[in-house]
């Protein structure tokens, strides 16, 4: 009888050991203000549309984005256009428009996309805003990749060194370039479209422009667009990792 319990007892005793130091872990997980000892506070991933989310994706990042964007390309194209003795084209160089508008999308959906990874993180990070929780996380190999579910330690504070931080950075730009080629044929289109109708076209087949406020406008219209639809999307793809990731996080706890 004694050798039977004593394999009871010492299997309780571990149990109790093991529940006891992951009732420790748990409670230093975070410090008396409430932060985590990474600095980072996290909101519970949320399972519809909340206010604070409307509000930060479509008044705040959309907004901001289209301002600044849009008074970047004014100001660039102020500067470039003015006064042009070749004059201003819509095919030809030097003074191009169509090539203008390749390089402004490009650079415009690389610079907001980088941006966006370190404001939206901080912001997730300090609570500022909920993760999104309502979408299925993807089982697919392209989408894993793609929402850099494939590796760990993909949040700005948790890269360290220099190597890691030029993966980092190059990750995040390929994607940026991956959704800039989705927006790039119609947005090229509309935007060849609306300057064949406001320009006087040549006889061999180009378009000009008066170098003053055509082009400035355009470019200006441009950031506003590209501001206000690219970067709720762009928002919203580290809002929804993140919550994949603390969704996953929390799976593996529970299991552990």
């Amino acid at each position: 009888m004694t050798v039977t319990e004593k394999p009871v007892a010492m299997e309780s005793s571990s149990n109790a050991a093991q529940n006891n130091n992951n009732a420790h872990v748990e409670s230093q997980t975070k410090d008396d203000s409430g932060f985590n000892e990474d600095g980072s506070n996290y909101r519970k991933p949320a399972e519809h549309l909340t206010t604070r989310l409307k509000v930060k994706i479509f008044a705040i990042d959309s907004l901001t984005s289209a301002i600044i964007g849009s008074g970047i390309n004014f100001g660039i194209a102020y500067a470039t256009y003015n006064n042009q003795a070749s004059g201003v084209h819509l095919f030809s160089f030097p003074n191009s428009l169509a090539a203008d508008c390749s390089f402004t999308l490009l650079a415009q959906f690389i610079v907001t996309w980088l941006v966006e990874v370190f404001v939206v993180n901080n912001d997730l990070r300090r609570g500022w805003v909920d993760p999104i929780g309502f979408f299925r996380e993807p089982q697919g190999k392209f989408w894993r990749w793609y929402f850099l579910l494939d590796r760990e330690n993909q949040m700005p504070h948790q890269v360290k060194g220099w190597w890691n931080w030029i993966r980092f950075i190059w990750s995040n730009v390929l994607r940026s370039i991956m959704l800039f080629l989705l927006f790039f044929p119609p947005s090229f289109g509309v935007s060849i479209g609306a300057l064949t109708a406001v320009g006087t076209k040549t006889p061999d087949g180009d378009w000009n422009f008066a170098d003053t406020y055509t082009p400035q406008l355009y470019k200006l219209i441009l950031g506003i667009v590209i501001g206000s639809i690219g970067t709720p999307l762009i928002s919203l793809y580290t809002m929804v990792r993140v919550g994949w990731v603390l969704k996953a996080k929390k799976g593996t706890q529970e299991n552990a």
